[in-house]
């Protein structure tokens, strides 16, 4: 299964990049398990120093910014391929 982490406290952009990894998945028909990482310590001891941040299937997407549908709708095409490999 794939696995999906969006970092961040909970700000306003960092809901807006859970939603839209939400909506790639629902328009790519995929299953994930998405959890959203708030503890600073843990996005420290994870790496992430800029939020909101997206991680999938432990890579770093993207940090500092709400990335677009196309982008992560891309990221998950090409983990689901890699999970069918």
């Amino acid at each position: 299964m794939i696995t999906v982490e969006v970092f961040g406290p909970g700000c306003q952009k960092c809901q807006a990049a859970e939603a839209v990894v939400r909506q790639a998945l629902q328009m790519l028909d995929l299953q994930a398990a998405v959890t959203h990482v708030r503890d600073p310590k843990e996005m420290a001891k994870q790496g992430v120093m800029f939020t909101p941040a997206i991680r999938i299937n432990g890579e770093v997407k993207c940090t500092g910014r709400v990335p677009e549908v196309r982008e992560v709708t891309s990221w998950l095409a090409t983990a689901a391929a890699a999970e069918e490999a």
